[in-house]
């Protein structure tokens, strides 16, 4: 059974979205509850699965600059494996299954073209139950954010 988030669940998750490190002190006071409400509520949204705070790296930041998306085909009983292999390579920021032309859609983050060719050529296409890889590179980002914002503010 999914929980029902409240509003003051809504509250903490859209604070922590902005600053994962505000101060459940200051949470608090702009919901005129104690602190130790604060800090259970949140407790509870991470054993719940709801939330997890975490530090996020920009891949640019740190030179790797040639992200790139990857649709792959695959045997249709090979996909799991393959995704399982996949999810290892550190390059990897994102994969899905997906129904439609490709069986799995991934991003990734490389160094630069050398890095992501080995990645393709030689880690990911050569996988058993792969059928072929289309590379998207990826020539600008217009948008880039670990912030999904769900709409908290709707009663569902």
């Amino acid at each position: 059974m999914m929980r029902q988030i409240d509003p003051l669940d809504r509250i903490i998750l859209q604070t922590l979205q902005v600053d994962g490190r505000t101060p459940f002190t200051q949470i608090a006071k702009q919901t005129s509850v104690s602190e130790t409400t604060i800090r259970s509520r949140y407790q509870s949204l991470v054993e719940d699965g709801i939330i997890r705070t975490v530090g996020m790296v920009d891949p640019y930041a740190v030179g790797y600059q040639a992200p790139a998306l990857l649709n792959v085909r695959v045997e249709p009983n090979k996909i799991d494996e393959v995704a399982q292999k996949i999810a290892t390579y550190p390059e990897v920021r994102y994969l899905i299954m997906t129904l439609g032309s490709f069986d799995l859609n991934v991003e990734v983050f490389c160094r630069d073209l050398a890095h992501l060719t080995e990645l393709v050529k030689q880690r990911i296409h050569i996988l058993e139950g792969v059928y072929s890889v289309e590379t998207l590179m990826i020539a600008k980002s217009y948008k880039l954010t670990y912030r999904w914002q769900p709409s908290l503010d709707v009663e569902e």
